[in-house]
């Protein structure tokens, strides 16, 4: 991450953010210490510029290899935080940085529903490995909700949910756990 780049980016971001889609902003009193996981729902290529101007602490992005295709676009995004992640396997690569970004002290942002959501689902079910990765960093996921539309002036939310210790979660479906979290964060 280059982070005057990252930060002026975030700069830009804000004024359009504010003058144009306005969103609500709720729960921010919900963000601990670094390091933390942010878990939330994906439905536009907006959620990320979303996430980066309302969190203070810089934000890495997971995101999906397709966006790192030229030398251009991954000179952009790594400068941005982002890493990649191969959708169709299991990317050790993408779970290492992962954890080393965690143990570092930093705050990684993942959209478990694994692509932008198009359906008239409130949720895609979540893919699996997120709370394996907040076990072994002993790091916080903050859950988080994206609703409404990005428009003018529109009904754009986000709600930030208190954080979640994994090693409280008493259930053994800890994705459909987090998952609820999620949808509940959405509808209020």
């Amino acid at each position: 991450m280059n982070i005057k780049f990252y930060k002026g980016v975030r700069n830009v971001v804000k004024i359009p953010f504010k003058l144009v889609f306005k969103p609500e902003i709720s729960g921010l009193e919900n963000i601990p210490s670094k390091p933390y996981i942010l878990v939330g729902n994906h439905k536009s290529f907006w959620d990320i510029p979303l996430v980066a101007s309302t969190i203070d602490d810089e934000v890495h992005f997971m995101a999906k290899s397709e966006l790192f295709s030229t030398k251009f676009k991954k000179y952009i995004f790594e400068s941005l935080g982002a890493y990649p992640i191969n959708r169709d396997i299991i990317d050790l690569k993408a779970i290492m940085t992962s954890l080393n970004l965690l143990k570092s002290g930093k705050v990684i942002c993942v959209f478990p529903e694994g692509t932008r959501n198009k359906t008239n689902d409130i949720l895609l079910p979540f893919k699996g490995g997120i709370t394996k990765i907040a076990r072994k960093a002993n790091s916080l996921i903050v859950p988080f909700g994206i609703s409404g539309e990005y428009k003018y002036k529109g009904d754009l939310k986000i709600n930030y949910g208190s954080a979640i210790d994994v090693k409280n979660i008493e259930t053994e479906d800890e994705n459909k756990y987090l998952e609820d979290r999620v949808k509940e964060l959405i509808l209020k």
